[in-house]
């Protein structure tokens, strides 16, 4: 009998402890965490700004190729000067790029909506353009 007893008041603290255990109130689990605030959008006047797009120009012949990643900028007799993208900055009336090119030139980009012909072709784009650089103000259009 005493083994028994013995046995009975051993068990009886793990029996206490195991009880104890089960009154601690589970943890309250964290919560969930808020979601990213949405991606600003790149459409302006129907052209995707974040896409590839053409800022084009006559008198003089001129163009800048907009990409994700560079505006690469070229005319009759000038020189080619590229720039990383930085994006547009875009407000509802107007979108800029505001770039300092491979020559350490300024270069404005500004884009304003409504249908825009080269004064060339029969192509209509999105987009009119202007673009600011030193000494002159170039006058086209803009579109993929």
């Amino acid at each position: 009998m005493r083994s028994v007893t013995f046995a009975a008041m051993a068990a009886t603290p793990l029996l206490l402890l195991a009880a104890c255990d089960q009154l601690t109130p589970a943890p309250t689990p964290a919560p969930d965490p808020a979601p990213p605030p949405p991606a600003a959008s790149t459409v302006f006047s129907g052209l995707d700004l974040g896409q590839p797009f053409t800022v084009r120009g006559n008198e003089p012949f001129w163009a800048i190729a907009v990409t994700p990643a560079t505006l690469d900028y070229n005319g009759v007799d000038r020189p080619q000067e590229t720039a990383a993208n930085p994006g547009a900055q875009i407000t509802p009336t107007v979108a800029t790029l505001t770039v300092t090119t491979s020559l350490n030139n300024p270069l404005v980009v500004v884009l304003t909506p409504g249908p825009c012909s080269d004064g060339m072709s029969e192509t209509v784009y999105p987009l009119k353009a202007a673009v600011i650089r030193p000494g002159e103000t170039l006058t086209g259009c803009a579109g993929a």
